[in-house]
């Protein structure tokens, strides 16, 4: 079996990798075309990033409790000089003092580092992971990407993030794999699926610099913002769960399954206990994973589960799909399951493309479908990963005796 998906040709797997860079710069410039004029024409911000650059500047100032607060930060929104977005800030202090030094930056050189940096990150991780099989990984998670590039989300940083822990504890240097999977304290529901992985395959040194690094870094939070933050920040998250809870967030723009069933005219307590249910199915797998398949499979169903953990998910945070299909895709050619490669990318597409198509539609002036699917999509694409990675595992020797007899 020759190592390149469906058998395609180097070129194509060269275009494919092509066009998703070339789409996720232009979401980028899109971004900043946004940010230097457009925005304040139509009426609204021109991105999430406009948000994260407000907060920055808050932290430089000594004000980053302001943010927390829905009234303080649109007061900070218009004394800054950007158009006013009611939404609540609820990032734990450490992904405050990460966003700090951006507020000595404006706000279009402020994006640019912000961007590049992620974009680098999440462009060499998944490189790394998959290989030859690179171009199709990346085309096959590309709406999400762009959605988090183009928003000027931390989608593709977070993704970044754990495709290089993976890539790390996959060469065997567990402790740098901790270290950088420590950094997922930024956003820590996206590290679950890494956390578990670790701690069912027993990588007990990856475990430890992981912890190590997230405590620091909550450490230097305390250090720079004081203690009292976290109470304000906790305080932050109940409120953002009562909102979620009386669907205030755009749900087209959301990808948990929580927000599908609710789509779907579910109350939010069924919603809620059916996708607990799903999360607790979902780090069953990573555990039988992690002591039956293969460390790089078994990376691939952590990631892939990671999303079907938390009610609160956006389609950005579905950039997380790159570092998953990297390993998956791979995997599927080698075991012979090539058929398999173009549902698994178009259930990618459908769970983070959602968002992407309704605003195309106009969903920002009200014009949205009242079912999304992207919840069961990412759902689906779990199960579908799973299945597929279990059912063409070797039985325990196989690998030797196969080795043996080629010998």
């Amino acid at each position: 079996m020759t190592d390149t998906p469906l058998g395609a040709s180097a070129l194509t797997l060269r275009l494919l990798g092509g066009l998703a860079v070339v789409a996720l710069l232009g979401g980028a410039a899109l971004n900043l075309a946004g940010a230097t004029g457009l925005a304040a024409l139509s009426g609204v911000s021109a991105s999430d990033f406009d948000m994260f650059h407000v907060v920055a500047r808050l932290a430089l100032a000594g004000r980053i409790e302001e943010a927390y607060d829905l009234d303080a930060m649109l007061a900070a929104q218009i004394a800054m000089g950007g158009v006013p977005r009611p939404m609540t800030w609820t990032y734990p202090p450490p992904f405050d003092l990460a966003l700090a030094p951006l507020g000595a930056l404006g706000r279009d050189a402020a994006y640019a580092v912000f961007a590049g940096t992620s974009l680098a990150l999440y462009l060499v991780g998944v490189a790394r992971l998959a290989g030859r099989h690179a171009g199709v990984a990346l085309f096959a998670a590309l709406p999400a990407a762009v959605m988090s590039i183009g928003s000027g989300q931390n989608g593709l940083l977070m993704a970044g993030i754990a495709a290089l822990a993976c890539d790390a504890a996959l060469r065997g240097r567990e402790g740098r794999a901790g270290a950088v999977l420590g950094l997922l304290v930024l956003k820590p529901h996206l590290g679950l699926g890494l956390g578990l992985w670790c701690l069912a395959a027993g990588r007990w040194r990856m475990l430890a610099a992981a912890a190590a690094v997230a405590a620091l870094a909550c450490a230097a939070s305390v250090a720079a913002f004081g203690a009292e933050l976290w109470g304000v920040f906790l305080a932050a998250a109940g409120e953002a769960g009562a909102q979620l809870a009386a669907g205030a967030y755009p749900a087209h723009r959301m990808a948990s399954l929580h927000v599908a069933l609710t789509s779907l005219g579910l109350p939010h307590g069924t919603a809620i206990t059916l996708q607990a249910g799903v999360g607790l199915a979902a780090a069953a797998a990573v555990a039988l994973a992690a002591r039956r398949l293969a460390p790089r499979r078994a990376l691939a169903v952590a990631l892939l589960a990671t999303p079907l953990f938390s009610p609160y998910l956006y389609d950005y945070d579905l950039a997380l799909h790159g570092p998953a299909l990297a390993l998956l895709l791979p995997e599927l050619d080698r075991a012979g399951r090539r058929a398999l490669v173009l549902p698994a990318g178009a259930l990618a597409w459908v769970a983070g493309g959602t968002g992407l198509l309704q605003n195309a539609r106009g969903a920002e002036v009200g014009l949205v479908a009242p079912v999304t699917g992207a919840g069961f999509a990412a759902l689906a694409l779990a199960v579908l990963a799973a299945a597929a990675l279990w059912q063409s595992r070797d039985a325990p020797g196989a690998t030797a005796r196969r080795r043996a007899a080629l010998s």
